[in-house]
């Protein structure tokens, strides 16, 4: 099991944090950091009693606060539940009572009421004071036993709620940058990295715990929409941001304002696909560019793909320690990070776990060098009628193509293949030629018969993925 808390105390006087909120930009070592973590933990047990095995949801945007509440409530055996709190009061009440969470614990930012079952404690009430806990890295006999319980962003339906064992998070030290394809950068003391994953999110919380166990540097924004104006006179080494990111980086690169990016060296990405293209003009700029692929069911990442410009349509191929099978066309993850299960819920358990293996419901291949590819998403499959099966993500990539569609949304509609489009009202005549030409290279059950025409972005998950 890796030594979490022996990290912290390694690298106690090496910058734990970078939080830039213009003037007010604070910094944080290792070693304060693991002190206000233990002054944390004695403050919740003062108030809640012994940790060990309670239920504790965390609710806030992220800040340095909120790692210190998170880490506090891991190292005295809590079960973490992050709750994200973009999600509407309905599927944070479904998470808050499946998860049978005993005390919520929120930021200033919004007040919550969950019913008399659940104590409500803000951040005022545990952090600071004089006192610490003394606090124990995990053991292998603790590697079975449920960690946190991270309620997935679903885009069609509820969220469900994935049950993370221990091991699952600190088995063994997290690989943050394969040497052999990472274009020389090393994941060592001091190394600036910038991220904006939600810490509710897996990619946040991995995130975090990934470069802590290599003594790296975190930085983020205060305000995530001040990321532009925060890295202006900053300067970091790698950045792992959120699609919507790279599309907003993208547009600064090319009105010259690369300084706005905080001379960073390498970006990556997960969570939802970036264009070929995009990939491309990146590149072009000195900047590497890679990106990772995984799901909150196997514990995080599966594959990692840095080796761009021999593989730049894949996303990547699986850890050492890891293998992916195809199966039926499904791409599927056997990994030490998989999921116990999701939380009380056999049923749906048994659909994506099965044999070890995590049926991610995506249908793609793997090349000859280990490449994954993904080709759709398997319960998006439209089945018509004549029993042809149509990949709506293949024909939306189809649509992108043209500069003028700015988000498309494939669906059935009467048997037939429609399509919703979010571009200017002026462009529609010329999208609409554009489908009735790429119709004439598609099978007839592929075509698009149907245009929706709208001029507003599509409704879409934290990390931007389209909900259908």
């Amino acid at each position: 099991m890796f030594k979490f808390l022996e990290a912290l105390e390694k690298y106690k006087n090496e910058c734990a944090f970078a939080f830039l909120d213009g003037e007010n930009k604070v910094e944080v070592s290792f070693e304060k950091y693991y002190s206000d973590v233990k002054k944390c933990a004695y403050n919740m047990e003062s108030i809640m009693g012994p940790l060990d095995g309670k239920h504790v949801a965390v609710i806030g945007l992220n800040s340095y606060e909120y790692v210190v509440v998170i880490c506090a409530l891991m190292f005295s055996r809590a079960v973490l539940i992050p709750l994200n709190f973009r999600e509407t009061q309905d599927n944070l009440e479904f998470a808050v009572n499946h998860a049978e969470v005993e005390y919520l614990i929120s930021d200033a930012s919004k007040d919550y009421d969950f019913g008399s079952h659940v104590k409500n404690l803000k951040y005022a009430d545990i952090l600071g004071g004089e006192n610490e806990k003394e606090l124990t890295d995990f053991t292998e006999e603790e590697a079975d036993k449920l960690f946190m319980i991270v309620f997935t962003s679903g885009t069609t339906s509820l969220s469900k709620g994935v049950a993370l064992s221990i091991g699952n998070i600190f088995k063994e030290e997290k690989i943050a940058l394969p040497e052999k394809y990472s274009h020389g950068f090393k994941a060592v003391p001091g190394f600036r990295v910038y991220t904006n994953f939600p810490f509710y999110h897996i990619g946040g919380l991995l995130a975090w715990v990934t470069w802590a166990e290599h003594g790296c540097t975190m930085v983020q924004s205060a305000n995530p929409m001040n990321v532009l104006e925060d890295l202006l006179h900053q300067e970091i080494d790698y950045a792992c941001v959120i699609p919507a990111t790279v599309k907003l980086w993208l547009k600064q690169i090319r009105r010259g304002n690369m300084d706005r990016l905080g001379n960073v060296k390498i970006i990556t990405t997960a969570g939802a696909p970036v264009s070929v293209d995009d990939v491309k003009e990146i590149q072009s700029h000195g900047i590497a560019f890679g990106q990772y692929y995984g799901m909150t069911e196997c514990g995080g990442n599966i594959t990692f793909n840095f080796d761009m410009e021999n593989h730049i349509a894949s996303v990547g191929r699986c850890y050492d320690d890891g293998s992916v099978e195809i199966i039926d066309g499904e791409i599927c993850a056997r990994y030490w990070g998989n999921m116990m299960g999701y939380y009380k819920d056999e049923e749906e358990t048994a659909k994506v776990l099965r044999d070890g293996l995590v049926y991610t419901g995506d249908l793609g291949y793997v090349d000859d060098e280990g490449y994954v590819f993904i080709t759709g998403r398997k319960k998006n499959l439209i089945i018509l009628s004549g029993g042809e099966n149509v990949s709506p993500e293949e024909l939306e990539r189809y649509l992108q193509k043209n500069e003028n569609v700015k988000e498309c949304l494939v669906y059935e509609d009467n048997d037939r293949i429609a399509a919703g489009i979010f571009c200017d009202e002026a462009c529609q005549e010329e999208i609409q030629t554009y489908v009735n030409e790429l119709n004439k290279t598609l099978p007839i059950y592929k075509r698009i018969y149907k245009l929706e025409f709208q001029n507003h972005e599509f409704e879409k998950t934290a990390l931007g993925k389209l909900k259908r």
